[in-house]
């Protein structure tokens, strides 16, 4: 299952990420990196896209099943 990441950037911004990979995408509004994410995510079954605050603690999930629509796996 491909997993991907949402995460604060380094100086500013959001990034997104497939977990293991070097490469990100740079985003300046959140929202706008979870959309994207979504998209990828829905795109790319099965996977599922977590949201991480700086300290590395997962803020939301989602879990893109072969089939059906996204189930939100857990929220804060």
């Amino acid at each position: 299952m491909k997993v991907f990441v949402v995460y604060p950037g380094a100086r500013s911004g959001w990034e997104l990420a497939r977990e293991g990979d070097d490469a990100s995408l740079h985003f300046t509004a959140k929202d706008s990196a979870i959309r994207y994410g979504r998209c990828i995510a829905d795109a790319n079954r099965p996977s599922a896209l977590k949201i991480e605050t700086s300290y590395g603690r997962v803020e939301a999930a989602w879990r893109f099943e072969d089939a059906g629509p996204a189930r939100e796996r857990h929220r804060y």
